[in-house]
């Protein structure tokens, strides 16, 4: 069964579930799953259409020892996963204090990634994440896709991250036993002002990567060789009634990479809008590669940048209560698209 089938099934049936969350919970044992699901269509340059998909599904088990203390596991799968022929996106265990803070260990994603600030887009083609618009349109140039750090999901991770209070919350991660790099550190602060009337959150990470050995962060980037990586990520979300201001910028740099060099940085900014049950988002994006490497090491041959312009618009209209239809439309330098899909969640 191709990924087509198994997503438009994942979505037919979360449509016809379409509650928040199935729940299970006796004495102080809870059992949760959740999910959503995307379907439509990507039109690039006015050719064919180009059938888009996304899911997840997370399965969760807490043992509460009281109110404010568990222990628990988590499991998730998604549409990157399967495609890329994975088939874990998380899977750990955690241990929770709502007066402390929070420890996870097992397969996920770093704190820098999680406590990053990514920007106000209303759409379903991921610019926050590992990017469905790029991967799709199949552009040549080398890219960052997305403004927050990240070492990918595979290794074997210990996450630690204070509680989140009303101003902010502090992490660490170290990572390390997997195929892709020896090991990995990172850390990330996340400050929020969420009184009066704008409102602000802020975000700082910064990530350390050792000998990384055929790290590939994406399915359309080239995979890195290097002595190490070093990523700085900062974001800033102002909210204003209405109103979402973000701006978020991410810096990757490769000691004496071997490979084709994919270390650079990425800009962008953003503000959304929502108005009764409609949203709308205007986003722009600019990557840059080859930032610190202008001569191949080898060859000593010159090395030109790669960049690239994104500009993105997307509306998205809630007609039930954990169902959206979608529209997005835009242009990576000379490459227009349009967008349009439904997502349900539960």
């Amino acid at each position: 069964m191709n990924i087509k089938k198994i997503s438009l099934i994942v979505l037919l049936c979360i449509v016809s579930v379409n509650v928040h969350a199935i729940e299970y919970q006796t004495n102080n044992w809870k059992f949760q799953i959740d999910g959503d699901g995307m379907v439509g269509f990507l039109e690039p340059k006015k050719e064919k259409p180009i059938f888009i998909n996304d899911w997840d599904i997370k399965g969760q088990v807490s043992y509460y020892f009281n109110r404010t203390q568990r222990i628990g596991a988590v499991y998730s799968i998604d549409a990157d996963c399967v495609e890329d022929k994975e088939y874990v996106h998380d899977a750990f265990v955690l241990l929770e204090d709502r007066n402390l803070g929070r420890a996870e260990l097992g397969l996920t994603h770093s704190i820098a990634r999680k406590m990053g600030l990514g920007l106000p887009d209303v759409g379903y083609l991921r610019i926050n994440d590992k990017s469905i618009l790029y991967k799709k349109l199949d552009l040549k140039q080398v890219l960052i896709s997305d403004t927050t750090a990240t070492t990918g999901h595979e290794s074997l991770r210990l996450n630690l991250a204070t509680n989140y209070t009303d101003y902010g919350q502090y992490g660490f991660s170290v990572a390390g036993g997997g195929d892709d790099y020896d090991y990995a550190l990172d850390t990330a602060l996340k400050l929020k002002q969420p009184y009066g009337k704008l409102k602000a959150a802020y975000s700082l990470a910064i990530s350390y990567m050792a000998k990384p050995h055929g790290y590939e962060e994406n399915s359309y980037s080239p995979s890195v060789t290097a002595d190490w990586r070093g990523q700085i990520a900062t974001g800033i979300n102002l909210q204003y009634n209405s109103f979402v201001i973000g701006t978020s910028a991410r810096l990757i740099y490769d000691k004496d990479p071997i490979t084709k060099t994919a270390d650079g940085l990425v800009l962008g900014s953003g503000v959304s809008y929502d108005f009764l049950q409609s949203s709308v988002s205007f986003n722009y994006l600019f990557s840059d590669t080859k930032v610190w490497s202008h001569h191949d090491k080898i060859t000593n041959e010159k090395l030109d940048g790669d960049y690239l312009h994104t500009f993105l618009a997307s509306f998205r209209y809630k007609y039930a209560k954990y169902t959206s239809v979608f529209m997005s439309a835009g242009v990576t330098d000379a490459t227009p698209f349009f967008a349009v899909g439904i997502k349900a969640g539960f």
